[in-house]
């Protein structure tokens, strides 16, 4: 197979093609951002309602924490890959609107779940649905816009994280004051009674299933970026490329591809460890009730997160209309190490005030690297392969970030400080560790990266 050629077909795919009107292009990101800011509610919603969860269903801790993670993180996972490669066959849009369909049923059908294994399954299925949006979106991000403006689109779209986030956990201390009454129930036309947990998924669900209407102002952006490829006989595969080119094309490519996978997967392992105990180790260690640190903490997300995601990308962008041929790995490096300096110091604070500015502070760099990671995943790999490389990309990101990280704080902690009031010590070491290792390896990737970039100047 010739695998990289210098030019696709100039009469299909013009190298001059104009992108779309700005208006048009932010018009995209801005719906893609409203459907994921839904996506990261329903997915994180249930951490919010275990306690009541756990009363109804009589079930025990093990199993709530396989509704967190594993129902849901085995299928977005796992569902992914096939996802990806429709999403580089077919129409992208439709792709993402049957995607928020299903995981906003599914989400709905988490609150007219009757026993455990009827919420195990909802919550696979959410995760499902929502294998569908990001590499689809990645895809229609990087065909409509100039390489020097996909930082603030890549940033605005990512912020999705962390407004979700933190919306649901602002929500979270209103939604455990409606669910804490022992038997509180609502009664819906149609459904009848629902308990208060039950409303709760319904609510936050059922109105994703109007979200696609936002779609019909959308169109599909063209696609470029496309690398003429060949099979043995000489036949050009066009758009439709055989799973087994993709993979050999990531394994001749597979020193950086690795590389950055790893990298971001260490930085995603610290951003859930982070997330999932942070709450816990500042209430530990300051004696402040949990409620109160998940209001600091979801208005810092929103807030400062959020503004350091955009930063990130207006510095990418900076730096590439300046000929930083590496600005977005450049751009991953600088967050690994600012995140190593002010997230392993916060729990340490000498007193709550003090740690809650640290949180501030640290929430400034903390979620950057969400849109410069797959962004550059994007510009390096042929059109025809984006959203199926970027559903590898996810894959080992949330398969290590969602389900090591936040298992790795408590393991350190129970077996090998055997000291739960240490945590904020086993915090810091996965901190320390996760920074450490990706910087080590972004440093590694960077002229891999300058090298890949050169070669996509000749795709259309």
């Amino acid at each position: 197979m010739n695998s990289e050629h210098s030019a696709a077909n100039p009469t299909a795919i013009p190298a001059a093609l104009p992108y779309p009107a700005s208006a048009q292009a932010w018009y995209l990101v801005f719906v893609l951002l409203v459907f994921y800011i839904f996506s990261f509610i329903d997915r994180q919603i249930i951490s919010l309602l275990v306690e009541p969860i756990k009363r109804d269903l009589q079930v025990s801790d093990t199993q709530i924490g396989l509704l967190q993670g594993f129902a849901f993180a085995l299928f977005y996972t796992f569902f992914g890959i096939p996802i990806g490669r429709l999403a580089d066959r077919m129409n992208r849009k439709s792709i993402v609107a049957a995607g928020v369909i299903a995981w906003s049923l599914m989400a709905t059908c988490c609150g007219l779940a009757r026993n455990w294994i009827q919420l195990c399954l909802a919550r696979a299925g959410v995760g499902v649905g929502e294998a569908a949006l990001s590499p689809a979106a990645y895809s229609m991000i990087t065909d409509a816009f100039p390489r020097e403006k996909q930082g603030r689109a890549f940033s605005v779209y990512n912020m999705g994280i962390a407004i979700g986030a933190g919306v649901a956990m602002l929500v979270g201390g209103l939604v455990v004051a409606a669910v804490s009454a022992e038997g509180k129930t609502f009664t819906l036309p149609l459904l009848g009674e629902v308990r208060a947990w039950q409303f709760v998924f319904i609510v936050t669900g059922a109105p994703g299933l109007l979200l696609p209407l936002l779609l019909l102002g959308v169109r599909e952006p063209t696609r470029r970026g496309l690398m003429k490829m060949q099979s043995a006989s000489g036949e050009d595969f066009g758009q439709k490329v055989p799973f087994s080119e993709v993979m050999k094309y990531v394994m001749k490519h597979g020193k950086f591809y690795s590389l950055h996978f790893v990298a971001l997967a260490m930085l995603a392992m610290v951003g859930y460890s982070v997330g999932a105990w942070l709450p816990t180790v500042i209430a530990r260690t300051y004696g402040v009730a949990p409620a109160q640190v998940g209001v600091v903490i979801g208005l810092s997300t929103i807030f400062i997160n959020t503004t350091g995601i955009f930063l990130a990308g207006r510095l990418c962008d900076f730096w590439v209309a300046r000929g930083l041929s590496d600005a977005p790995v450049k751009v991953c490096l600088l967050i690994a190490l600012a995140t190593l300096a002010t997230s392993s110091i916060t729990p340490f604070m000498p007193s709550y005030a003090i740690a809650v500015v640290a949180i501030c502070v640290a929430g400034l760099p903390f979620h950057g690297y969400v849109a410069m990671g797959p962004m550059a995943i994007n510009q390096v790999t042929p059109n025809q392969m984006r959203a199926q490389v970027s559903s590898m990309y996810l894959f080992t990101v949330n398969l290590i970030g969602m389900g090591v990280g936040p298992a790795l704080v408590p393991f350190i902690s129970d077996y090998l400080l055997q000291d739960p009031m240490q945590i904020r010590w086993a915090l810091m070491i996965v901190v320390v560790l996760g920074t450490s290792i990706a910087a080590a390896l972004l440093w590694l990737e960077r002229p891999l990266f300058r090298e890949r970039i050169a070669a996509s100047a000749n795709w259309h």
